[in-house]
């Protein structure tokens, strides 16, 4: 099954890990406790899944929605928005694990634009507004981080 994130391509694995050119790019780390790992397992099942604004189902999907549904997985209902998500699980005391979430505003001053599920690593599993459900690395999204949380 491949899978694209812009210009990248990752295969998935049967063992939960992705791929590039046959070098390891992301796994779930094993240390993890179990819940995490059910966290990052279902989030990972999302990946392709199609951006849309206000969608919250397996076939389409934004921001939040993936996270709703992620967590409902679990028996965990959150909010519906990533601002109400912020407002109800951000915390200044969280150091990320992976399965947290990770918030981000992208106007200086205003409510949160985009909340993903911190994969560990540097990555995130988030709906790209622009594309589709990805795994990719903050590296472009780092300076819009304003706070994780945890469910």
């Amino acid at each position: 099954m491949l899978f694209v994130s812009g210009c990248s391509s990752l295969l998935k694995t049967p063992t939960n890990g992705f791929v590039k050119n046959g070098m390891p790019l992301y796994s779930i780390p094993e240390y993890l406790e179990p819940e995490r790992k059910i966290v990052l397992e279902e989030a990972l099942k999302f990946i392709g899944t199609p951006y849309c604004n206000g969608g919250n189902t397996p076939f389409c999907s934004d921001c939040s929605g993936f996270v709703l549904q992620v967590y409902r997985k679990i028996g965990i209902k959150t909010p519906r928005t990533a601002h109400d998500q912020f407002l109800t699980y951000a915390s200044e005391d969280v150091i990320p694990e992976p399965g947290d979430l990770i918030f981000f505003r992208y106007a200086e001053r205003g409510k949160i634009a985009h909340v993903g599920i911190y994969a560990g690593e540097d990555y995130i599993i988030h709906a790209s507004e622009k594309k589709v459900v990805i795994l990719t690395t903050l590296d472009y999204m780092r300076k819009h981080i304003v706070g994780y949380g945890r469910m």
